[in-house]
């Protein structure tokens, strides 16, 4: 009686506004097979796709060969890859113990072990470079598959790939020895392995989307979404407790391996805290500005007083006065949201930097400016083959954000926006990060597939399924 029941509960609650099945609509607008679809049409998508495929290996390679940065790394590429060559010349995993003292605490914990791992076989950073490019064919594995698996359709994976692989950030970020890339893979395997929803599959995603957290605290919006998928999926209740299950194994495992070898018994010390600050305060501009922790400002610790605190001591007194100016200026800190939301949006050149050999910096709102400068011949340098990337990399991101806004549409319109919606609320909670902390372009790279997909939805339904005239 209570098994009934409960299927009752679980059929209504299916039944309801949120889950309502989509199979009808999503039949009509993806169900016809490829080979009944205007044949010219989709040849002509199937060549399309693999010019794109072949450019992307092409500019990645190129990339890697021609860029001469690696002695002067910069951002947050360049704690990470000294993190990890001070721990193979020591001949030990991360952290070490004196990494716990770092204001903020570990970054890149998954990432910086992995390149310890790679530096066992060589030093040289191109090693790195190409382990950035198998990863970037995972992303793209995992996006086509999901794309797949979520509307039905057997031509989606058309457009998915050539909006993928027309993407200039992907040519220059295996450049880049930042944690983009790494997390990215891990957080879309997970994806991908939760909706194949096998036994072994589960455990794995939740394992995986562990160290993907590891790598950057953003797990979060992924676990959400992917409860809410087992939720829409009608999945049994062990579906969703060996996943959970895994998920917490591994942040015990992750949190022993930091007692091991660095002595604090930790799963992911992080700079969030200080982002915090640097999003909330007097001075803020919604952007990643490091003057709140100058002398006479709210995030400044004399330096005799931060060499005897703990990170945790630390992270409490950024979060503190962060908390205290919400407090005292609710308005203020609303009145930055939509200034957080157009940095975190608006641009795509934060890569770019690798064209330059990591000379000139491209991210921000200064090298926008400049670039106009040049452009209108007040610049005090010529145009370079990066700026013209730049460019298109800009201009084809534009092309994209608005496709995914005109799909996010279409879903609604067309009736399927519910087989997308736990994409949409990844977008939704880490964007919603964004708006307390600070906004910077490069924190949206991990959720650039999901505007692929809705892009590709769009583009797949409305015009290369549009039955032929006549």
């Amino acid at each position: 009686m209570n098994r009934e029941k409960m299927q009752s509960f679980s059929d209504k609650l299916h039944d309801s506004f949120f889950l309502r099945s989509e199979s009808e609509a999503k039949a009509a607008l993806f169900g016809q097979p490829g080979a009944l679809l205007p044949q010219r049409r989709l040849r002509a998508w199937k060549a399309l796709a693999l010019i794109s495929y072949l450019v992307m290996l092409a500019m990645q390679l190129y990339a890697i060969f021609s860029f001469k940065g690696s002695g002067h790394l910069i951002n947050d590429a360049w704690r990470y890859v000294r993190d990890a060559m001070e721990c193979h010349n020591a001949g030990v995993w991360y952290p070490m113990a004196e990494d716990f003292k770092v204001v903020g605490g570990l970054a890149g914990t998954g990432w910086v072990n992995l390149m310890v791992l790679l530096f066992h076989f060589t030093t040289d950073l191109k090693i790195v470079y190409f382990a950035n490019l198998l990863f970037v064919q995972v992303i793209l594995f995992c996006t086509l598959y999901l794309a797949r698996k979520i509307t039905g359709s057997d031509t989606i994976r058309y457009p998915t790939t050539v909006l993928f692989c027309l993407f200039g950030t992907f040519w220059s970020e295996v450049c880049v020895a930042r944690t983009e890339i790494f997390f990215t893979a891990l957080a879309f395997a997970a994806l991908a392995l939760a909706f194949h929803r096998t036994r072994w599959s589960v455990i794995a995603s939740g394992f995986l989307l562990c160290y993907a957290n590891w790598v950057r605290p953003l797990g979060v919006s992924f676990f959400v979404a992917i409860l809410w998928l087992f939720l829409m999926l009608r999945s049994r209740p062990l579906v969703c407790v060996r996943f959970i299950a895994a998920f917490c194994a591994g942040v015990m495992l992750l949190s022993f391996w930091n007692y091991y070898h660095g002595g604090v018994f930790s799963y992911q010390p992080s700079v969030g805290s200080g982002n915090f600050l640097m999003g909330c305060n007097e001075d803020a501009d919604g952007s990643f500005d490091k003057t709140v922790f100058n002398e006479g400002k709210a995030g400044y610790i004399p330096p005799e007083q931060l060499e005897a605190m703990s990170v945790d001591e630390i992270n409490k007194v950024y979060s503190d006065a962060a908390i205290q100016w919400i407090k005292e200026n609710p308005r203020k800190f609303l009145l930055l949201m939509p200034k957080k939301l157009l940095l975190m949006y608006v641009t795509e050149t934060y890569s770019g930097e690798i064209w330059f050999d990591n000379e000139i910096q491209t991210s921000g709102r200064d090298y926008i400016v400049s670039l106009v400068s040049i452009l209108r011949g007040q610049g005090d340098r010529p145009l370079e083959h990066g700026d013209v990337i730049m460019m298109y990399t800009q201009g084809f991101y534009m092309l994209v954000f608005l496709l995914f806004l005109i799909g996010v549409m279409w879903s609604m319109k067309k009736g399927y926006w519910r087989s997308m919606s736990f994409l949409y609320g990844i977008v939704l909670i880490a964007t919603a990060v964004c708006m307390i902390t600070v906004g910077a372009a490069r924190y949206h790279f991990p959720y650039l597939p999901i505007l692929f997909i809705t892009a590709a939805a769009f583009l797949d339904s409305a015009w290369l399924r549009k039955p032929k005239k006549g």
